[in-house]
């Protein structure tokens, strides 16, 4: 693969350069924020490893203006405290897995090997279920030709419920999906925000039945009528 490391400490990037190296990938490296979101938004890469402490531009701020301009390359984020507020932050902002210095090079290399088992197959531009479609380049909702804005975790769990139409989704897939490890989010968290995705998808027709009905004590589904 074609890995973006961006990350300011030039030990841990000559380390994390020579492993992903040895295991075939190609890399580029930036030691600074505002570079390394140049590069990203305008490069072709797999994977992009981003630490979260960097000059120039932090790495929040490096993710949230490539997601803003719909860069879409997976992003794993390397941050030094294991705080949750950060983490989940960094979720919020569009990151696709994490990890907490110091790591183990082999775990960084099996998520990066994971992460690239998930891109071997072409993803559609949109999702349907029913009059319902998902606008993946857009990443809004759209039913009956009217759209419907969503917010970052809407969307996400959304898109979830989508790729699994007619099949029970469990809560903890959906937590994982939209947060991350399930031990860092409150029991009704995940409600609230499914009671508000629902909302959007009613209102917008004025249904008296959801499209995502819940299935007590294991989690959601997404019916397509």
């Amino acid at each position: 693969m074609n890995i973006l490391v961006i990350e300011d400490d030039t030990r841990i990037a000559a380390l994390v350069d020579r492993a992903l190296r040895e295991g075939g990938h190609r890399v580029t490296i930036c030691y600074d924020g505002r570079e390394g979101a140049d590069v990203l938004i305008n490069g072709h890469f797999d994977v992009t490893l981003l630490d979260i402490m960097l000059p120039g531009m932090d790495g929040f701020s490096v993710l949230e203006r490539a997601r803003g301009n719909l860069c879409k390359t997976p992003v794993l984020v390397l941050t030094a405290v294991d705080a949750v507020p950060k983490i989940l932050r960094a979720f919020d902002l569009g990151a696709d897995d994490y990890l907490v210095k110091p790591f183990i090079l082999e775990i960084l290399l099996a998520r990066v090997t994971a992460i690239g088992r998930r891109l071997t197959r072409e993803e559609p531009v949109a999702l349907n279920a029913g009059d319902l479609v998902l606008d993946r380049s857009r990443r809004l909702a759209i039913r009956q030709g009217r759209e419907i804005a969503l917010t970052r975790k809407q969307y996400v769990l959304l898109e979830t419920l989508m790729r699994r139409k007619g099949q029970v989704t469990s809560r903890e897939q959906l937590i994982e999906a939209g947060w991350g490890p399930a031990d860092s989010v409150k029991e009704n968290t995940l409600d609230v925000y499914m009671y508000g995705l629902r909302s959007k998808l009613q209102m917008s027709l004025g249904d008296e039945q959801s499209l995502i009905r819940t299935v007590h004590g294991i989690g959601y589904i997404l019916e397509a009528v």
